[in-house]
């Protein structure tokens, strides 16, 4: 076989190996999102799904280029001349370029698992609650994922709302990957930044954009929001 024959036909893997992997990142996001109503819409098993997904795409299509690579390509350039060097190059230009596309269909699926799930949990909470003594009307706070101690302005009684644990997962993954999804260009932004006082700058903005997100949902982290910030831009620059 000649230097071109082989060029041509190492081409022609990649290219196919290129439309399978998009065809596969389309296919996984929506085997993610149903499988929220499969499970009764059980977050963490649908998590579970995504991880798995996840790794098949680094096994069948990240991991196909090297292998392919080593085990059949190589040999036969390597004995046609010094041309293989550049054909490596671009099987892991291609192998990087999915990686790096694998994390960002990651943040998205995550994201919009997080928000179908929220769509359908959060009525949960949005209806009225009364008082286990009297019977008056609670107040009960709506975007407090957690067991809250209510009095009741009738009688005086501290009543304990306990939500269901469907509810309480909001108040962790779902709202911080809602959030991620909603800042993923800053994101992608800083991703593309070079180290130094402009990839500072840009994680400031991602940071403050995901906080900002992030406490959309979570109204009682305003409260933190400039320590939050710079805690994670302290992790960066380690």
């Amino acid at each position: 076989m000649t230097e071109r024959e082989l060029i041509s036909r190492w081409d022609g893997f990649l290219d196919k190996l290129e439309l399978r992997f998009e065809e596969a990142l389309q296919l996984g996001e929506q085997a993610v999102l149903e499988s929220l109503e499969d499970n009764d819409y059980n977050y963490y098993a649908s998590a579970r799904t995504l991880q798995a997904i996840k790794a098949q795409l680094y096994e069948d299509l990240v991991q196909k280029i090297s292998t392919t690579w080593q085990r059949q390509v190589e040999p036969l350039m390597r004995a046609q001349g010094h041309f293989w060097a550049e054909e490596s190059y671009k099987g892991h230009r291609q192998a990087e370029s999915m990686n790096e596309r694998i994390g960002l269909w990651q943040i998205v699926t995550e994201g919009r698992l997080s928000q179908k799930y929220y769509d359908h949990i959060i009525p949960m909470i949005n209806r009225d609650f009364f008082c286990t003594q009297c019977n008056a009307l609670l107040n009960v706070k709506k975007n407090f994922f957690m067991a809250q101690y209510v009095n009741c302005s009738y009688c005086g009684a501290i009543n304990t709302f306990e939500p269901e644990s469907k509810y309480v997962a909001i108040g962790w993954n779902v709202v911080n990957n809602i959030a991620a999804l909603n800042a993923l260009d800053e994101y992608t932004i800083m991703q593309r930044t070079e180290r130094g006082a402009e990839y500072n700058a840009a994680a400031r903005k991602y940071y403050e954009r995901y906080f900002d997100e992030r406490i959309k949902l979570l109204p009682h982290t305003a409260a933190t929001r400039d320590q939050d910030i710079e805690l994670e831009l302290k992790k960066q620059s380690q």
